[in-house]
């Protein structure tokens, strides 16, 4: 079931945000410490309904695979009807599913790192995107000069990615925290890019992509994170918990299954997928050539060379790495226990 009454959407900046201590309490005040594991529900179909959480309170082009494998068929070929949940905000996905409000999430590498800081099991079971899209955002024409980075204003926001990813750029300016002027953002900072108000945005290339486009009609500049230094690694991944997945294997990997097809499928025909997306979300708030400008945006971060949503031990390294070097995490365990590529079929 997809509910096309969602909020309008907004500006989404960055999306790693998850406060650890949070939902420890929050697991403790509902006196669990992880999923039910009671059996699906199941539609007047007979598919059996799996409550996708989103990450973030309203609908974007992220989700335009989960309209292509409704509209399409292929979630309902492999007997699922995905029920997708809006939060309230970008901190509560993880939250929702260990108390049993949601069985699989739509997260970030970063989310899943501190659950398991905060002792809640859950798990990424696939990648959503495979690189690392987070990067500087300069005004159409002009060029990001790593080495010209003192004295410049930086729009930043509070999240763990931008946290870890900062350090990196930094280091390679070879400038110092106190050496630019990090303006913090609740919400983006492209307009402030744009206007002037700041010299250099944050953010993912995607949503930034799609968002300078809309208002100027030419593409931002760019300067990857990866440029810098920091690790190519998946922000996005599909998570569980341990206790769901022990009882509802099959469907994991259905979900995974289908969900893996509408991803190829809406690579393949982005305008088509687009369409299905908007006619999944009529009221997503944001016209039909920003959905498109940030679909195919996305597409170059979806594949690897071991195809898509595969995740490897070496990625999940880098990111609690990278994430402990921020001094966002204050121990790491092995990558083993960040994920499983157990529910991803041949």
């Amino acid at each position: 079931m997809i509910n096309p009454s969602i909020p309008s959407r907004r500006s989404k900046a960055c999306k790693a945000a998850f406060a650890a201590a949070s939902a420890a309490t929050l697991l403790t005040a509902a006196g669990c410490s992880s999923a039910g594991s009671g059996g699906a529900s199941h539609d007047a179909g007979g598919l059996a309904t799996i409550r996708l959480v989103y990450d973030w309170s309203s609908v974007d082009f992220e989700a335009v695979p989960f309209a292509v494998g409704v509209k399409e068929g292929f979630y309902k070929k492999q007997g699922i009807n995905p029920d997708l949940i809006f939060p309230p905000d970008n901190s509560t996905t993880v939250k929702m599913l260990a108390v049993n409000q949601g069985d699989i999430g739509f997260d970030t590498t970063a989310d899943v790192a501190f659950a398991r800081a905060a002792n809640i099991p859950i798990v990424s079971i696939a990648n959503y995107s495979q690189k690392n899209n987070w990067g500087l955002i300069g005004k159409p024409g002009t060029t990001i000069d790593p080495s010209k980075l003192a004295g410049k204003s930086i729009g930043v926001f509070t999240d763990s990615w931008t946290k870890s990813m900062m350090p990196y750029v930094l280091q390679a300016s070879h400038v110092s925290a106190s050496g630019v002027q990090q303006v913090i953002f609740q919400n983006s900072d492209l307009p402030a890019m744009l206007s002037g108000k700041i010299d250099i945005a944050t953010n993912t290339t995607n949503y930034a992509i799609a968002q300078v486009q809309s208002a100027t009609g030419k593409q931002p500049s760019v300067a990857l994170g990866t440029a810098f230094g920091a690790p190519n690694v998946p922000i996005w991944v599909y998570t569980a918990t341990s206790s769901w997945l022990g009882t509802h294997a099959a469907q994991a990997r259905g979900f995974l299954t289908a969900t893996r097809e509408a991803t190829q499928w809406s690579i393949d025909h982005p305008a088509a997928a687009v369409k299905d997306f908007i006619a999944a979300y009529p009221n997503n708030g944001s016209s039909e050539s920003y959905n498109m400008d940030g679909w195919l945006a996305t597409i170059p971060f979806l594949s690897s060379s071991d195809g898509l949503l595969t995740q490897s031990g070496s990625e999940w390294s880098e990111v609690v790495s990278a994430l402990k070097s921020a001094h966002q995490l204050t121990s790491t365990f092995p990558a083993s226990t960040y994920f499983t590529n157990k529910y991803l079929g041949n």
